[in-house]
């Protein structure tokens, strides 16, 4: 079946539906507009952000890719942004700070800093945190404020400065979280991304700038991704979800409809070959390393994926040849974050 997609769709503020098309039969108004019309032509800011993270092993594996290569962890994403010159906001999981060799991850948030890019704040329960054994959304407010206030005034002793922005891991957050946001001090939410059944609030964006409260929220960019004959995949500007070329369709895609602002994000550990498996599940006898068992879950790991960091180098030089992108911090972006959180057209890219 030849499907000829609109490069986006278009859902007005107020009009949100309660959940995306999962095909193109759906794709109709008046739901959903025909092709929007383009916005003025100013460069689409690019948000490159990387969660850093590592919630299974006692060992930096998926956070510094140890015993895999360093090239393959944090440090090699580092190491590409700062050969082009671009800075990206790294969320860091700094709860599993005392699961970790002593040092580790203050060492990972410290060279993020010192490198000039922009730490912020990313949170998964810890199996050895008191503080935090449950997931946000599973939480009172009042134990909600306490975790991110442990979090957020630890990366201001670390770096001298508290951090402006905040993902929830697993996009893990509810009304309560925002209020803890607040009482953290911090600015710029970056935890909402339409299709996840993990955001436990009434929904308010899909991909435009908002605000909820004081705080400022740049949701992760949905993407709608043409799937076989006229089914509909529900997607991200994610380094491990779109190849180079679907990324850079939905990025001109954001560009030509003056969407204004992107989200793209990848992981620490996106260079590096693992699967997630359910306790109950048997381990690969293809695997090098084999996690323990984290709250139901384990992973295993079974190497790296060589390719990746030359296809990460040459995303990266695409966007930097475009003239219609720039790419800048969330901390860096914030007054102009703030201004835009209006009531704005929600614009959604469609990759075919």
């Amino acid at each position: 079946m030849n499907v000829e997609l609109p490069s986006a769709l278009r859902v007005e503020p107020g009009e949100l539906p309660p959940a995306l098309p999962r095909s193109v039969e759906e794709i109709a108004p008046p739901l959903y507009p025909s092709e929007p019309e383009p916005g003025p032509a100013e460069p689409t800011t690019l948000f490159l952000t990387v969660d850093v993270e590592d919630a299974y092993f006692d060992r930096p594996i998926l956070m510094t890719g140890e015993g895999i290569g360093r090239e393959f962890g944090v440090y090699g994403i580092l190491d590409a942004l700062d050969a082009r010159d671009m800075k990206g906001t790294f969320f860091v999981n700094v709860y599993e700070k005392d699961r970790q060799p002593t040092g580790v991850v203050e060492g990972v948030v410290r060279a993020i800093a010192d490198r000039g890019h922009e730490v912020g704040l990313h949170s998964h329960p810890s199996p050895v945190l008191e503080l935090y054994k449950r997931s946000l959304i599973d939480l009172p407010r009042s134990s909600q404020e306490d975790i991110l206030r442990w979090g957020a005034d630890l990366i201001e002793r670390w770096t001298g400065r508290p951090p402006t922005s905040f993902r929830a891991g697993g996009y893990s957050l509810n009304d309560h979280t925002f209020a803890a946001m607040e009482a953290a001090g911090i600015e710029i939410d970056s935890s909402c991304f339409f299709p996840s059944a993990n955001n436990r609030l009434a929904p308010f964006t899909i991909n435009a700038v908002a605000s909820r409260g004081s705080i400022v929220e740049m949701p992760i960019t949905t993407v709608l991704q043409l799937d076989g004959d006229a089914t509909l995949k529900h997607s991200k500007l994610d380094f491990n979800w779109l190849s180079g070329d679907d990324l850079m369709t939905a990025l001109r895609a954001v560009s030509d409809q003056g969407i204004g602002f992107a989200m793209f994000m990848m992981h620490s550990f996106s260079f590096i070959d693992k699967a997630t498996r359910r306790e109950t599940d048997p381990s690969s006898p293809h695997s090098i390393l084999t996690s323990e068992n984290t709250f139901g879950c384990y992973v295993d790991v079974f190497g790296p994926r060589p390719e990746m960091p030359a296809a990460f180098g040459s995303f990266l030089d695409r966007v930097a040849a475009d003239p219609g992108l720039q790419v800048r911090t969330l901390r860096d972006a914030e007054p102009e974050l703030r201004a835009r959180a209006a009531d704005h057209a929600n614009l959604i890219p469609l990759v075919s």
